[in-house]
């Protein structure tokens, strides 16, 4: 079987040679093969060597799909207001006109896709925090590890040129397909202490204030104010480490991991934006929070407190509806449930509503992502006007953070998550973020404090001790 996969690869690259030579223009070669079961994370791990600071990571909320982007085949660069066009344009027109037939049988999660996110502001005074992170930037992995309900697939994408070496690319390609897929062991983490930097808290507790008049002015009604906190080490912080201890501290979240150059953006989001497979679009409201209880009695009573505290029910109901309203102007009916349930992690608990569209076919993925973002649990109410004051009142660069990342594939399938519950780690240190939203009774002390259980998941996946 190995032997007739490796002809298949030899001949679709002289095919696309052949092809280049005719349209004097370079093809792209998308060639998977089902291959044995490998830990996502030691395939993170292992290549690391090969490409460093060019790693992806995805694992969607149910456990079902892992994938590692490994390397960078293309990448996609914008800046600007339309970012959300230009990245759908410049990826179709490479899939439309310079991809080969892509002929293996399609199996979602597989075969040529894009991995990346978004700024949340491109109009943000922009900080070196964020250098090499784009208001888009999307990459088409070297190679992409898919992991799919038990199964394991990896996809190679090469770009072949009228004069390229077929025998070259194909012996670069194998080298790097047993390094990625060896079996091997997760790094274990070093014991490290960490020193905690809260930047400006007192101000911040202002700002909710501020925020709170205005509100109560008639001037918006809701705004999401975000704050920062510095973990710092004396040794790098490994994102490899903390990705397993977030595998393994949240489930029912989205964990993933976006490397550019020596900074590496990863989190655990709770909160999908959308996710279209086959003809239906799935948007999830991610609204309103409270802590989870240490037993079972006090996490069952604090979530009926939850679900019948008018504040987070009214804050809920802005992003029900600015969803339902979004989703309408493009696809017309959508369904969504008379009230919301309880979402429960490990450290909080939200209210939860899905909304789905059921024949969403024609629409595109990319479309529905810049309709969505920001969300009111993001941003605010009315959703200009909110991002407006963030912008002007906000001292915090958010860069990707409380953004959509996620990912495309060749057939406009795909998922995106909110970033949330997130940092970016740049060396010995990690920037995490959390936001809480202003309404007219917001109180600045419970507002901070609940940024520091939101902050809870990024502290406790870095696993070391604080000061």
């Amino acid at each position: 079987m190995a032997a007739v996969t490796q002809h298949d690869l030899i001949e679709r690259l002289e095919s696309a040679k052949y092809k280049a030579q005719l349209m004097q223009k370079e093809i792209l070669v998308s060639h998977r093969l089902q291959v044995d079961n490998v830990d996502p994370l030691i395939v993170f791990a292992n290549s690391n060597h090969l490409y460093k600071g060019q790693r992806s990571f995805w694992s969607d909320a149910s456990g079902e799909l892992t994938l590692v982007g490994i390397g960078e085949a293309r990448k996609f660069d914008v800046d600007g207001d339309e970012r959300f066009a230009e990245i759908r344009e410049q990826w179709g027109s490479l899939i439309q006109t310079q991809l080969e037939d892509f002929t293996t049988p399609y199996k979602y999660g597989t075969g040529p896709m894009i991995m990346g996110g978004f700024s949340f502001d491109t109009k943000k005074f922009k900080t070196p925090l964020w250098t090499n992170y784009a208001d888009a930037s999307f990459v088409l992995p070297v190679h992409l590890y898919s992991f799919f309900n038990d199964q394991a697939f990896l996809t190679t994408n090469m770009f072949v040129k009228p004069d390229s070496d077929i025998h070259a690319l194909f012996e670069k390609a194998m080298k790097a397909r047993a390094q990625i897929l060896k079996k091997s062991t997760i790094p274990s983490g070093l014991d490290q202490s960490f020193t905690l930097t809260e930047i400006d808290p007192e101000q911040w507790k202002e700002s909710v204030a501020d925020t709170t008049a205005m509100i109560n002015k008639g001037k918006i009604e809701k705004v999401v104010l975000a704050r920062e906190v510095i973990a710092q080490a004396d040794d790098d912080i490994s994102a490899i480490v903390t990705l397993s201890n977030l595998l393994e501290q949240q489930p029912n979240s989205f964990v993933f991991a976006f490397e550019r150059g020596h900074k590496c953006f990863l989190g655990a989001s709770p909160e999908r934006l959308v996710q279209k497979q086959n003809s239906e679009v799935l948007s999830t409201c991610l609204a309103g929070s409270i802590k989870r209880g240490d037993f079972h009695t006090e996490d069952e009573r604090l979530g009926e407190q939850l679900l019948n505290d008018q504040k987070n029910l009214e804050e809920h109901a802005f992003v029900v509806q600015m969803i339902r309203d979004a989703l309408e102007e493009i696809a017309g009916t959508v369904h969504i449930p008379d009230g919301p349930t309880l979402y429960k992690g490990r450290d909080i608990q939200h209210l939860f509503t899905p909304v789905i569209v059921k024949q969403a076919s024609n629409i595109p993925l990319m479309d529905v992502v810049e309709r969505l973002h920001p969300t009111p649990a993001l941003g605010g109410f009315p959703q200009a006007e909110s991002v407006e004051m963030i912008r002007e009142n906000e001292k915090l660069d958010r860069g990707w953070y409380s953004s959509p990342i996620g990912w495309v594939d060749l057939k406009d399938q795909g998922e995106f998550a909110v970033a949330i519950r997130s940092g970016l780690i740049n060396e010995n240190h990690v920037s995490l973020f959390a936001g809480c939203g202003i309404v007219a009774d917001s109180n600045p002390e419970s507002e901070y404090e609940e940024t520091l259980i939101k902050l809870k998941p990024m502290l406790s996946a870095l696993g070391g001790s604080f000061e």
